[in-house]
């Protein structure tokens, strides 16, 4: 649940202040305040309730954390100085102050023994984490998966939305079938709901372009597409698109799916999942059309808002 609560670190143009700094690709225009993330656009509907019980818990423990030195710092400012910013400073130190940062930590740590093993091939971290990664491994041997070189840690951007951007784990090929498609490492301890991980999946499959290069001037766009090293390797197996379907006997059977490789940062067996990825595309479409009407809805130009005050009329106002 606490997985997206913390930006990424910032590597080269990277995540600032929530939003992606990206150039945008060819032919579209670039925003004046970067890209909405994916994890923002799909919980634009998701029962946050939870989230917002967890987030004040924690914030009730952190004032008291450390013999209550957040709340000595609070109570010392003079009321002029408690500001909303100052507030929301406070609130997040806080929570800091509580742990609230350690599962997001923790599960950036696991992402970095992933991207590590896939681009060397060397299964880093400490013990439990070692186990882990061998589990994984494990798990996708039995599921007869294989990681497709190139694609660790991929910026994507979609267009729905204006605009999305995201970051992909990796691809992987069914070694029976020879389809395609995409995996995703979670780290929480448990799926409460599918809905907003399906809709991120979705978008890193219907993506329409991936950053190629270094994350900085020195990289580009370029259009979604198989690493051409494997497309040379494998011509009977690979095309533009995912493919990969539901095992027979599961929830998603039949259906076309991106697999989720459950490994809980607070410890625990090393699970795949699936995720119906038509399902996905219903939670985007939904999503986009609520970001729009709660911008249209906090609008104040005349012809996009939709509400303001009601005007006499002009007759009435010579009148008087």
């Amino acid at each position: 649940m606490t997985d997206d609560l913390f930006d990424e670190p910032d590597r080269g143009y990277g995540v600032r202040a929530g939003r992606y700094r990206f150039p945008a690709p060819p032919g579209v225009e670039e925003p004046s305040n970067g890209w909405m993330r994916a994890t923002n656009l799909v919980s634009a509907f998701s029962d946050q309730k939870a989230l917002q019980d967890w987030l004040e818990r924690m914030t009730l423990l952190g004032l008291l954390a450390h013999d209550g030195t957040v709340f000595d710092e609070l109570a010392a400012l003079p009321d002029e100085k408690l500001t909303p910013e100052t507030l929301k400073e406070f609130g997040q130190k806080a929570r800091l102050a509580a742990g609230a940062e350690a599962g997001a930590r923790r599960g950036t740590a696991r992402h970095g023994v992933l991207e590590h093993y896939l681009d060397t091939g060397e299964i880093g971290g400490h013990r439990r984490m070692k186990l882990q990664m061998e589990q994984l491994l494990e798990e996708m041997e039995r599921h007869e998966l294989d990681f497709i070189p190139g694609w660790s840690e991929r910026v994507v951007w979609h267009p729905i939305a204006g605009g999305v951007m995201g970051r992909l784990d990796v691809r992987v090929m069914c070694q029976r079938t020879g389809q395609v498609g995409i995996l995703d490492l979670k780290t929480q301890r448990r799926f409460w709901t599918y809905q907003e991980v399906a809709g991120q999946q979705c978008l890193y499959d219907s993506a329409e372009w991936v950053w190629d290069g270094p994350e900085d001037e020195r990289g580009r766009w370029v259009r979604y597409q198989v690493n051409p090293a494997m497309a040379q390797q494998f011509p009977s197996s690979f095309d533009d698109q995912n493919t990969l379907m539901g095992r027979p006997g599961g929830m998603c059977e039949g259906k076309r799916v991106a697999i989720l490789a459950h490994m809980p940062s607070n410890g625990g067996p090393v699970q795949l999942h699936e995720v119906d990825l038509a399902y996905g595309a219903q939670v985007l479409s939904l999503a986009a059309q609520i970001v729009n009407l709660r911008s249209r809805g906090k609008s104040v130009v005349p012809g996009r808002g939709i509400g303001g005050l009601r005007p006499s009329y002009t007759p009435a106002i010579l009148d008087a």
